[in-house]
């Protein structure tokens, strides 16, 4: 009795100092000082460019958006609503490497610039992330007059966005107002942005209707353009031979189970029970798509699945967005996967760690990073498991332990019998055309 009594508390102050220690890390992360602005300081003083016309007809636009793959999903609707506005402009967009192809074919994007990949395992990762700006500012934007720049990224700025809108220096050059911050690092933001135009933080609202607020700043017009994704028959293609002739006899299910921070992942063994209650209500085909690094664990839980499936490991974005697009539902994580789905039209269900109580505002709230789409779908705890109250602090898998395979698969009937009846009723108007 004692025994378990002591076991079990001290279980609970390794969790709480493990949560303890990712607060701060998180926190010392948030108010580092950027160094590289002082860079750009002592380089370009805190004199503007001079304008030519740049509201008018400015003839370059630079957007910078160097975070995630979902962040640049939900950063597409600008490019759109920029070319709406200022059709004869050069649009550029800024963003990592990897995240390009899902620019390429984008008609309202001109050109792509990408910094050079930084390895997340090495030291002095963030000042690796500023030395990789800095290169790409001295080769392709030196000389280069850019009338507008946009950062429109809330939140901490871990990517050196920031650093790099301060050495373009553009005559209109607009971005939020950084997170509270304080010593040296709010000295040195406040001194490196006080002539430049910075937006108030907006209530907690989803991240796409923020990055439209940019463009309707500069435009003064409302903006409601959707994330999308420019697919190309070879895209298609490629997805054809996974998906074969599924779609004639069963329900094609997207599974995607790979999460950028490990608290939003979700049990492999319980994906597969998920599946294996859905597929009670109806025939299933299960496409598990994952990164090549993740195959492993694809199979393994291709291993764990009564139902007919086949594994997408290590596709290009356009491409893994074209399977999803075959796809009658997708399901999984928060994570870049959920808002390709929403952009190519697939209904997407996520699994968050963020408890329905907690913070609007927070990093992880479905409210701001929910995928874009009316016909998705977010299911998350009620409330956060203790010691986490406003967020999942966790860095393993924790609050998003309490949902269940049968919350899910109850969930994806819901979503798919809605498909049904609309089906239904588009079938009962044809025949009675018919007759």
């Amino acid at each position: 009795m004692i025994l378990s009594q002591t076991l079990r508390y001290l279980r609970k102050q390794r969790a709480n100092g493990i949560l303890a220690g990712a607060r701060a890390w998180r926190g010392l992360r948030e108010h580092r000082p950027n160094f590289g602005l002082i860079i750009a300081l002592l380089r370009s003083g805190n004199q503007r460019k001079p304008s030519s016309g740049a509201y008018d007809e400015p003839q370059n636009i630079l957007v910078i958006r160097l975070d995630a793959m979902g962040d640049v999903v939900m950063t597409t609707p600008i490019f759109r609503e920029l070319k709406l506005h200022y059709p004869n402009a050069t649009v550029t967009a800024v963003v990592q490497k990897g995240n390009s192809g899902l620019l390429e074919t984008n008609p309202h994007v001109d050109r792509i610039l990408s910094p050079s990949p930084v390895n997340k395992s090495r030291l002095a990762q963030q000042f690796r992330r500023e030395y990789s700006v800095a290169c790409l500012y001295w080769k392709f934007l030196r000389k280069e007059h850019v009338d507008i720049a946009l950062q429109p990224a809330l939140g901490p700025d871990i990517y050196g966005a920031n650093f790099l809108l301060r050495l373009i220096n553009a005559p209109i050059s607009l971005k939020y107002s950084d997170t509270p911050q304080k010593g040296l690092a709010r000295k040195i933001n406040t001194h490196a942005f006080r002539s430049m135009s910075s937006l108030p933080r907006p209530q907690p609202q989803h991240e796409v209707l923020s990055n439209l607020a940019v463009v309707e700043y500069l435009a003064g017009r409302h903006c409601a353009s959707q994330p999308e994704v420019f697919l190309t028959e070879r895209d298609r293609a490629f997805a054809k031979p996974f998906i074969g002739d599924a779609d004639s006899y069963s329900t094609i299910v997207g599974v995607a189970f790979g999460a950028q921070a490990r608290k939003r992942s979700w049990p492999l063994e319980r994906w597969a029970e998920a599946i294996r209650l859905l597929a009670e209500h109806r025939t299933i085909f299960a496409l598990v798509i994952c990164s090549e690094a993740e195959r492993n664990d694809g199979e393994f839980l291709r291993s764990m699945l009564c139902v007919e499936s086949r594994i997408v490991s290590g596709a290009a974005l356009r491409e893994a967005a074209a399977c999803v697009e075959a796809c009658d539902l997708f399901m999984g994580p928060d994570s870049g996967l959920a808002h390709l789905a929403a952009a190519v039209g697939c209904m997407p269900l996520v699994i968050s760690p963020h408890p329905a109580d907690g913070d609007l505002g927070h990093g992880n709230s479905p409210v701001r990073f929910a995928p874009y789409s009316k016909h998705s779908r977010v299911i998350q705890p009620n409330t956060g498991s203790p010691p986490c109250e406003s967020g999942c602090d966790a860095i393993e898998p924790h609050c998003i332990l309490q949902i269940s395979p049968a919350q899910i698969a109850q969930a994806c009937e819901e979503m798919l019998g809605s498909i049904d009846q609309q089906v239904g009723a588009v079938s009962i108007r044809k025949a009675d055309i018919t007759s």
